[in-house]
């Protein structure tokens, strides 16, 4: 979802993230807080996923957020 927008923004990456948590049917919170761990490489960050993604921008967010998929453990 991140990697289809087109004008990265605090309200574009905050909406899709919404949208996506909605489709999934899952709290915000449930998908922002992985998103945050994945963007910030910390558990405990002084902002929130939106604000980290806006931060980082797309390009390195988007790499982050792949190394993250990558390390996680396989079933």
């Amino acid at each position: 979802a991140l990697e289809a927008i087109e004008n990265w923004s605090n309200e574009s990456v905050h909406d899709t993230l919404i949208n996506l948590a909605a489709s999934l049917e899952v709290k915000n919170a449930t998908l922002m807080w992985p998103v945050r761990i994945a963007a910030a490489g910390k558990l405990v960050t002084p902002g929130g996923a939106v604000e980290i993604c806006h931060i980082l921008g797309k390009e390195e967010t988007l790499r982050r957020a792949r190394r993250a998929l990558e390390v996680l453990p396989k079933e």
